[in-house]
């Protein structure tokens, strides 16, 4: 299912890869270009539930290398968004969007960060906000996947 904006039209922060070159040795593929100042391989598993914040300074490019994830955004008007992200695919989290993702499966899925993450420097720039994935509109997507597993910050 491709991301789609408030108006039902495709949104432009799912990205296809820029391009993938594939041979008898495998594949290679290249990312959109993204300022990075950190990467980060994160594996979730079924049910997962990670975001529920913004960021006060970053923005990240996340890269779902295999499995896939359910993101969910609420912009300024507190309208929510949601997108299933498979292999191959990304999406950008602007700084100061809500977001969280939830997986279905097991997932792993890289992320390029604009912030550097060292130490503290991402907690103390991440905003919480109250869970998005129990908005009644979110309910469609995530029916299957069974109880969430959710971490929360005591």
């Amino acid at each position: 299912m491709p991301r789609q904006n408030t108006a039902g039209s495709p949104d432009p922060r799912t990205l296809p890869p820029e391009a993938v070159h594939t041979d008898p040795r495998g594949r290679i593929v290249t990312l959109p270009p993204f300022d990075t100042a950190g990467t980060t391989v994160i594996e979730s598993e079924p049910g997962a539930v990670r975001g529920n914040h913004y960021h006060r300074h970053e923005s990240h490019l996340m890269y779902v290398v295999s499995g896939r994830m359910i993101y969910i955004e609420e912009d300024a008007e507190q309208r929510i968004s949601v997108a299933e992200i498979g292999p191959g695919q990304c999406v950008v989290s602007p700084r100061g969007v809500a977001h969280t993702t939830v997986f279905p499966e097991r997932t792993v899925f890289v992320t390029l960060s604009d912030w550097d993450r060292r130490g503290r420097r991402y907690e103390d720039e991440v905003v919480r906000v109250a869970p998005l994935e129990d908005r009644p509109e979110v309910a469609p997507y995530l029916e299957g996947i069974g109880e969430l597993v959710r971490w929360r910050q005591g």
